[in-house]
């Protein structure tokens, strides 16, 4: 749920609340008849009694739609720190959420058609503990679809040999489609 509805919860719920304990005071008859219907003849008598229903309106149909949107990462959180690999006979077996960015990155740089690359490590359940974000800079003249199936294969094969982590999900976006060389840090092995 975004902000925006988040908002709109906080004073329509109270609103919404208030009008709820109103309508159940005046069917158990503890709010008089002749008060609630002079304040009900004021209030239709008011032009703001139109705005104000029509921003609960709006306000339901915003609401109502959260109800139809999807979010692909629900039950994904950024990663930080260390990311636990292994328990079993011989320990616990971390590695540093850097470390797995460099070798998904230094993977990708590898591939024909990849200028520049970055990568986001996500924690998510199941038997996988993480998910590959990797955002990369394009070569012009290149198949975006092929280039991301090489990328893939090279990140698949670089975290089995060095982490031994099958088959991790990789999420590919291409960024840019760039016809020069990206200028890179040189890096020091």
């Amino acid at each position: 749920m975004g902000i925006i509805r988040r908002l709109i919860l906080l004073f329509y719920v109270p609103i919404v609340l208030a009008a709820l304990a109103i309508c159940a005071g005046v069917c158990l008859q503890l709010i008089p008849e002749k008060l609630w219907q002079g304040e009900l003849k004021f209030l239709i008598a008011q032009d703001e009694t139109l705005i104000a229903l029509a921003v609960m309106a709006l306000a339901s149909v915003i609401l109502w739609t959260g109800v139809f949107s999807r979010s692909k990462s629900r039950d994904l959180t950024a990663a930080s720190g260390d990311v636990e690999l292994e328990v079993g006979k011989p320990g616990e077996v971390k590695v540093a959420v850097d470390a797995i960015i460099g070798v998904v990155e230094r993977a990708a740089i590898t591939i024909s058609g990849v200028r520049q690359a970055t990568a986001s490590v996500y924690r998510q359940g199941g038997d996988m503990p993480i998910k590959i974000r990797l955002s990369i800079v394009l070569g012009q003249g290149f198949s975006a679809p092929k280039v991301s199936e090489d990328a893939v294969a090279a990140i698949d094969d670089a975290l089995l040999t060095a982490l031994h982590l099958p088959k991790v999900p990789v999420e590919v976006k291409v960024e840019e489609i760039t016809h020069a060389i990206v200028e890179r840090d040189k890096r020091v092995v």
